[in-house]
């Protein structure tokens, strides 16, 4: 979260380069993590102490 905007991408690139051989589980709200991604799951709470859990398939694999 407190990473500035060229560290985030430089994190995004070395996670993607190692997911080649590892699974990550990645928590984040920065967008180039975000894009980078596989898959996405999201978890929101609209109302206090229910959430809700979606899935978000950004690209073609």
């Amino acid at each position: 979260m407190h990473l500035d905007g060229i560290n985030v991408e430089k994190l995004s690139d070395m996670i993607k380069h190692q997911a080649e051989n590892t699974q990550f589980i990645v928590v984040s709200l920065r967008k180039p993590m975000i894009e980078s991604a596989n898959r996405t799951i999201g978890v929101t709470q609209k109302e206090k102490g229910i959430t809700r859990v979606t899935g978000v398939k950004l690209r073609e694999q």
